[in-house]
């Protein structure tokens, strides 16, 4: 192949890989050329000529950190003619007199070129791997949901398939007490599934960040009662024991937010508690303290110390103890991201003589000038 024919060859390629620089890269450029100018100008009088170099040699470096190589490029022409046209004799000249300052200046400038662009291929670099990173990411995320879903979607489903199974095809041979039995397994799965549906609407609100703080005033009580009335027949084989003094304050949150965390909370420490089991829920509000404090204690296996700041992020769910193989791992995130979102807190320990878990809440008190409206 001839030199020609090469060149005819490669030069289209190489032109559309060319591309007029950016107004971020042009003045990142100017900027950082403007900052190295007034540096050098008052250093000029303590350094020498090729020291003054090195300061706009930074400028190129950081316009590559900041926008990259063409950035760092278009810094390293401007730095290379606001040094000559400043600082080489004569001044404000693009002329140049003395050899040695013309040796400086060639070898400024290829320096800065080649520096110029390493660091912004570097950068560049870091930026592709930080976006594979997050495919990557997005991608187990997207896998994990769907592994979740599937296998959270299908027990329920299938016990309501098996219950209206057996009411259509054994109906004359069920007694009343059967078809009951049958009906409540049916509305029970239908609420548990569609606690799950709830959550996975809610974690999508979180992640796109659509999620919108309503206040209003509610009683701690009221949310307790409307969580215990949401879970149903998911607590019946628990004893629920509370305690809290009556004059608590009221909050002032998002009553349909924090509810929803309550039942996530509720319905972790139902699932597993045995059969008989003792739930307890407590609130109080400290001496001196601005946040209301509350917690549910369940008497199932525990959670491991290494997993209980763990259990809160999405997917986690542990091996063994509380968080077990039993769900999805979404409930205690979206619970967390909830309680968040009100300034609130919520963590993980041992329950009482070291058996069950111990889920302790925190949620901040409206000032006291914040009164409620008094209903005449």
């Amino acid at each position: 192949m001839s030199l020609m024919t090469l060149l005819l060859y490669r030069l289209p390629r190489f032109a559309q890989r060319l591309r007029w620089p950016t107004l971020r890269e042009v003045a990142t450029a100017l900027i950082t050329t403007l900052v190295a100018l007034l540096v050098a100008w008052g250093l000029y009088a303590w350094m020498a000529l090729a020291n003054l170099s090195l300061i706009f040699l930074t400028a190129v470096l950081a316009s590559a950190v900041m926008a990259g190589s063409s950035a760092a490029l278009i810094s390293a022409v401007l730095g290379f003619l606001t040094f000559n046209f400043c600082f080489t004799v004569p001044h404000f000249s693009l002329a140049v007199e003395e050899r040695e300052q013309l040796v400086t200046l060639l070898f400024f400038l290829l320096v800065a070129l080649v520096v110029g662009k390493l660091a912004g291929d570097s950068r560049q670099r870091l930026l592709d791997l930080n976006a594979a990173r997050l495919a990557e990411d997005r991608e187990r995320l997207r896998s994990a949901l769907l592994s979740s879903v599937s296998h959270d979607f299908r027990t329920p489903l299938a016990s309501i398939i098996g219950a209206t199974s057996s009411l259509r095809t054994l109906d004359a041979q069920l007694s009343q007490e059967d078809r009951f039995a049958l009906l409540d397994s049916v509305l029970s799965e239908s609420e548990r599934l569609n606690r799950y549906i709830q959550n996975l609407l809610d974690m999508t609100r979180l992640g796109h960040g659509d999620l919108k703080i309503e206040r209003d005033w509610i009683a701690f009580d009221d949310l307790v009662v409307s969580a215990r009335k949401r879970l149903g027949s998911a607590l019946a084989h628990c004893h629920i024991v509370q305690q809290w003094p009556g004059d608590l304050p009221l909050l002032y949150v998002h009553p349909a937010l924090i509810e929803q965390a309550l039942v996530n909370v509720l319905d972790n420490a139902a699932r597993f508690s045995p059969p008989g089991g003792q739930i307890a829920i407590r609130a109080e509000v400290p001496p001196d303290s601005s946040q209301l404090i509350f917690s549910i204690t369940d008497q199932g296996p525990g959670i491991a110390a290494d997993l209980r700041e763990r259990v809160f992020d999405m997917f986690v769910t542990g091996s063994d103890g509380d968080r077990g193989p039993h769900g999805s791992g979404l409930g205690l995130a979206i619970c967390q991201a909830m309680l968040g979102a009100h300034g609130g807190r919520i963590s993980a320990c041992d329950g009482p003589d070291g058996q069950g878990t111990c889920m302790k809440i925190s949620l901040p008190l409206p000032p006291p000038h914040q009164e409620p409206p008094h209903d005449d």
